[in-house]
């Protein structure tokens, strides 16, 4: 359950970082695993739109040479049957991470398949070395219940 919507007074308050607070100094990959497994918590506890921004940003962080679910999504003969233009595919596939970064109708419906999808997107740019226990269980969750999400 969303603690937003939550009636429950149980909620920590905001007290900030131990300060002075040093500087947090990251490679990419780091920071694209820290977005993905934050964006993996979001997702457990229902904030989808919390996580398509998150795993969006870290998907878009990564360049990688060869097979990655975007690429495979991206080039799929059936999609070039049904958009005359790529461009109009890849905003079909990137719509509710647009939406978020950008604005546009005043809503917008983010379903559990479209973070799950963003996520699983991200993870396959992340090298198998760099992932964390947290993405390891999120691939299992994932393919066991694809047909449900």
């Amino acid at each position: 359950m969303d603690r937003m919507k939550s009636n429950n007074k149980l909620r920590r308050r905001f007290r900030g970082p131990r300060l002075p607070a040093d500087p947090l100094s990251l490679t990419l990959t780091e920071a694209a695993s820290r977005q993905v497994d934050a964006a993996i918590d979001a997702f457990d506890r229902g904030k989808f739109d919390v996580a398509v921004t998150l795993a969006g940003a870290a998907e878009g962080m990564i360049e990688r040479e060869g097979h990655h679910l975007f690429a495979g999504l991206r080039d799929n003969p059936r999609a070039k049957e049904r958009f005359a233009k790529q461009k109009d595919w890849i905003n079909v596939l990137n719509r509710e991470f647009y939406w978020l970064k950008h604005g546009g109708d005043d809503e917008m419906e983010i379903a559990c398949f479209d973070a799950a999808m963003m996520i699983a997107r991200a993870l396959s740019k992340l090298e198998a070395q760099d992932w964390t226990p947290k993405m390891d269980e999120f691939r299992v969750w994932f393919l066991k219940n694809l047909d449900q999400v």
